[in-house]
């Protein structure tokens, strides 16, 4: 009972350190999207300007800066997908070095819980029956 009332005090701070890094991840994943919503924008100006210079001519200075700032925000995205997949990777680690570093078994915890949980219903002192039917 103290490890489930010691993980019951800890347990808002880790909801709380779990929302900011949700934050985090949505902030990093809709920069993700605006550098994708630019990449198609320039990829589709890309295109009207490569149908409309020749080919056979060779690369005029707009085509060239536009495959300068095509490769520089491909390089900018692959950047930014690797640093949300190391962030989730990180997620991942902490978590389950702070719960180590805590000497904490969930799956201990849980099993002790669900015995608990079933003991009492099948005594009856459910709290949920007592509630409804006061």
């Amino acid at each position: 009972m103290a490890k489930v009332n010691d993980i019951e005090s800890r347990l808002p701070r880790f909801e709380s350190s779990l929302n900011n890094l949700r934050k985090e991840n949505e902030m990093l994943r809709i920069e993700l999207n605006k550098i994708n919503e630019n990449l198609q924008d320039i990829m589709a100006l890309y295109e009207v300007v490569s149908n409309q210079i020749n080919p056979f001519i060779g690369v005029s200075k707009i085509t060239a800066t536009s495959l300068e700032k095509l490769e520089r925000l491909e390089t900018e995205y692959k950047r930014l997908k690797k640093t949300v997949e190391e962030l989730t990777n990180d997620l991942i680690i902490l978590g389950s070095l702070y719960l180590n570093q805590l000497n904490i078994d969930l799956e201990e915890i849980i099993e002790d819980v669900l015995e608990e949980e079933l003991i009492k219903s099948v005594s009856g002192e459910d709290t949920h029956d007592t509630k409804n039917s006061e």
